[in-house]
């Protein structure tokens, strides 16, 4: 346990927060659009049924987009954080640092993914300009049948 942590913080270890999204084949289009992906199994559907997956499968890091709820930037914490890393902690801004993807298969259209975050660790570290506090989130996306489709372990960093 880190004695520089309040409770209001430590208690939030081991937290989870699911939500669930029908995937489209609209969204996979658009996320293949965003990152430059031109294979035409991510949008021709006539193209994709010809493939093993038989329809629209979006790109190996989609499941990145569905991490976060949409909410709008007056209910962001001050530090402009996601909403799902609201630990009270005394930051004022903060920065990915860094995560590892594990991909189980590819995302299919029509799927609804679940989506579980779970705050798996925060500890401090000092930095050069000050202490720094290191949010670690483990986010496990689901098929309907509990299978595991992806898991994400992202380390933030918040600091003064």
């Amino acid at each position: 346990m880190n004695s520089e942590l309040p409770d209001s913080v430590t208690s939030r270890i081991g937290v989870s927060q699911t939500r669930r999204y029908q995937v489209t084949a609209r969204d996979i289009r658009r996320f293949a659009q965003a990152i430059g992906a031109t294979d035409p199994v991510h949008s021709d559907e006539a193209y994709a049924r010809t493939t093993r997956y038989g329809t629209i499968v979006a790109p190996p890091l989609f499941c990145q987009s569905l991490t976060y709820d949409e909410v709008p930037p007056e209910q962001l914490p001050a530090d402009g954080s996601p909403v799902e890393l609201a630990v009270p902690i005394p930051a004022q801004r903060a920065v990915g640092g860094g995560s590892e993807y594990t991909i189980e298969r590819l995302v299919r259209a029509g799927e609804a993914i679940t989506v579980t975050s779970t705050l798996k660790d925060v500890y401090t570290r000092q930095g050069k300009s000050g202490l720094l506090y290191l949010v670690v989130v483990e986010t496990r996306f689901a098929a309907e049948d509990g299978q595991p489709v992806a898991t994400e372990v992202a380390t933030y960093i918040k600091r003064v």
